[in-house]
């Protein structure tokens, strides 16, 4: 199985305001009868394992607490599990590792780790909550529908995976393997959720983009990286701003009546904020010679989410939004697109050009 915990940078989606409009977006399509969606709703599956439960654990430290299972619930759980693994296969073992790296557990026993888990008040809340919010979600399979069938027309050779909701206890936001999304459900619950500011690891520039909204177009973003990964052993700066240029171009290909500012999750002063200094941003990346930089951690300072990009400044002092370089190179990409209306989608993904040369070609002038 591919587990792809591969590192991808967390694109929260909004609407590219770019000068020129991506010609895919008018594409028409038919619902493809393939691309049709049922989402697999395991989290409801393995949160009604609570009927095991006779006896909770203990509150306390889960982690390294001894634990004393009923033999009763013991015997359920053990059962129950072994259904769950015989119809799910791979998708059981990728939940395992999910509530295992939630729990900072290594060595411990499936039913041990689902007696905790289900025994957690805190999560028994968590996923009542998460019930509610998602009692229903035809809204969401309609768009995945719509979304891989227009996947599949722009991108033939396109994949179309299943998709399937998890409740991991905050472990895991979105996951994939060879043939499939998996969604923590718990990440979803609107930026007004009221538990989101004490919840580690989650912090306050992400939480409004943490809503039902978003699903889509970051599980789609989370698959396309997954299925098209950088290949370049070496990549430097330049490298990775393009190729995630190119995934949120196809995103936005694909989501054609999606808002852009929900693909890169800005609220409107941030994206005026790139608007306006965009000459800027470039010619310091030209000036420190950083497009060509290989460095992990400088890479990593840009690409990936915090609460702002902290090389960027204008002249009042306001620093550049997290992932500006990724807007720069969406933008670069828009540019490129457009000097070579010959090119298709596939191409754009398949064809051996390197990120300077497409620079080159796109006459990307800020």
């Amino acid at each position: 199985m591919k587990k792809s915990f591969r590192i991808i940078p967390l694109i929260l989606l909004v609407t590219f305001s770019c000068n020129k409009q991506n010609r895919f977006q008018q594409v028409t399509c038919e619902t493809i009868p393939e691309a049709k969606t049922e989402i697999i709703r395991m989290d409801k599956e393995i949160y009604q394992l609570d009927r095991c439960i006779t006896k909770p654990a203990r509150t306390g430290d889960y982690d390294v607490m001894t634990v004393d299972i009923p033999k009763q619930d013991s015997i359920c759980l053990s059962e129950q599990l072994n259904e769950i693994e015989k119809k799910y296969g791979d998708k059981y073992q990728l939940y395992l590792y999910q509530l295992g790296a939630m729990t900072g557990a290594s060595n411990i026993s499936p039913v041990t780790l689902f007696y905790l888990f289900l025994s957690h008040p805190a999560y028994n809340d968590l996923y009542k909550d998460c019930e509610h919010e998602f009692k229903g979600v035809t809204d969401l399979e309609a768009g995945f529908t719509m979304a891989f069938s227009r996947a599949k027309t722009l991108i033939p050779s396109f994949n179309i995976p299943k998709v399937c909701t998890f409740f991991s206890g905050f472990a895991e936001y979105i996951a994939t393997d060879s043939s499939s999304i998996y969604i923590s459900l718990e990440y979803f619950l609107g930026e007004g959720y009221k538990n989101y500011q004490y919840v580690p690891g989650i912090y306050d520039y992400m939480i409004p983009n943490l809503k039902r909204e978003k699903i889509i177009p970051d599980a789609l973003y989370h698959w396309i990286c997954s299925e098209y990964p950088i290949t370049k052993e070496s990549s430097n700066l330049m490298d990775n701003m393009i190729h995630y240029g190119k995934m949120m171009y196809i995103v936005e290909s694909i989501l054609n009546r999606t808002n852009k500012k929900l693909i890169i999750g800005y609220n409107q002063d941030q994206w005026e904020w790139c608007e306006q200094n965009e000459k800027g941003m470039w010619n310091y990346l030209r000036e420190y010679n950083l497009l060509f930089n290989t460095d992990g951690k400088t890479i990593s300072d840009f690409i990936f989410p915090a609460n702002n990009t902290k090389y960027f400044s204008d002249n009042e002092g306001h620093q550049a939004p997290s992932q500006a370089v990724l807007w720069l190179g969406w933008k670069i990409v828009h540019e490129y697109m457009e000097q070579n209306k010959q090119l298709t989608l596939e191409n754009l993904l398949f064809d051996n050009i390197d990120a300077q040369e497409l620079l080159v070609r796109s006459q990307y002038k800020p």
